[in-house]
């Protein structure tokens, strides 16, 4: 598998491990092979997440300016483990308004793949607002999802899918909330809960 990683490729192992034109409650989705892979695949992924705990303590070692969270819910719905880096905190121009921006990174337990976006969050008085996710590289968390990047890379032996791939439409398959004709590689291969 990590020799071919085309969006082909990837679409065929989502198939492996969700039951094609069936939704989450319809009858045989839970007792189909695939959805019994899954479910063992994110078993085994718990069982043997010492590496993904070794990189966990590297991040906390190299970042400590920052507040990095494990997010992970393998237990759940979630194919991926997932890593939040708060930035330290940055000054706001009116009083009672706050901004959380944080690097995250998935990484799959279904391939040697992760994806790492930015996270902006503005929170006025009580309220939180929506956040805005970039994909691409921006300015103002790019030194620390460079330093992110780098340790998943070199201590999970795993490598970025693109931004065109990621969204890739795999439109038989139901995926959580990603209801069929909806869901995408992205969805499937890591988490449809993206914040």
């Amino acid at each position: 598998m990590t020799d071919n990683l085309s969006t082909q490729r990837l679409s065929e192992l989502v198939h492996q491990y969700y039951p094609a034109n069936l939704m989450e409650f319809d009858e045989g989705y839970s007792e189909s092979e695939q959805y019994q892979r899954l479910i063992r695949a994110r078993q085994e992924a718990l069982k043997n997440s010492g590496p993904w705990e070794r990189m966990m303590s590297k991040l906390t070692e190299a970042l400590p300016d920052c507040s990095v969270e494990d997010w992970s819910v393998l237990f759940s719905d979630d194919n991926c483990w997932r890593v939040r880096v708060y930035l330290p905190e940055v000054r706001q121009p009116k009083e009672g308004e706050r901004e959380a921006r944080a690097v995250v990174v998935l990484v799959s337990i279904l391939a040697p793949v992760y994806v790492r976006y930015s996270s902006f969050r503005r929170k006025i008085g009580a309220q939180w607002e929506a956040p805005s996710l970039f994909y691409e590289d921006i300015p103002e968390t790019k030194p620390y999802a460079d330093k992110v990047e780098a340790l998943v890379r070199s201590e999970l032996d795993t490598r970025p899918l693109p931004y065109d791939t990621l969204f890739t439409l795999v439109p038989d398959v139901h995926c959580r909330h990603a209801r069929l004709g909806t869901a995408r590689l992205i969805d499937c291969l890591f988490t449809d809960d993206r914040w």
